[in-house]
C-alpha cells in the first residue's frame, strides 16, 4: 500500500499506518500519532483514567474535523 497523500501528490510513498477516521493509508510523515486516554468504571461509579494511554492515528483531515468539534460553539438565545 501507499500513502494517500503522497499519492494525490504524484509522490508514492509506502504506507506505515491507517487512519482511524477515515480509512486511508498514511506514511510516517502525514500519520499524527496521539494519545488517548481509556478510562474503565471502579467501585462505587468512580471512573478512574488507564495507563498507559492508547495510541491512535489520524490524517491530518481526520485530526482538523476533531479539533473543530472539540471546539466550544458560540452562546445562543
Amino acid at each position: 500500500m501507499t500513502c494517500y497523500d503522497c499519492a494525490v501528490a504524484d509522490q508514492p510513498t509506502p504506507a506505515v499506518a491507517v487512519c482511524v477516521g477515515c480509512g486511508v493509508e498514511l506514511c510516517v510523515a502525514h500519520a499524527g500519532v496521539e494519545a488517548r486516554y481509556l478510562t474503565r468504571l471502579a467501585v462505587i461509579n468512580r471512573v478512574e483514567v488507564v495507563e498507559p494511554p492508547a495510541r491512535i492515528v489520524h490524517c491530518a483531515i481526520c485530526a482538523s474535523a476533531e479539533e473543530a468539534q472539540a471546539r466550544p460553539t458560540g452562546r445562543r438565545s
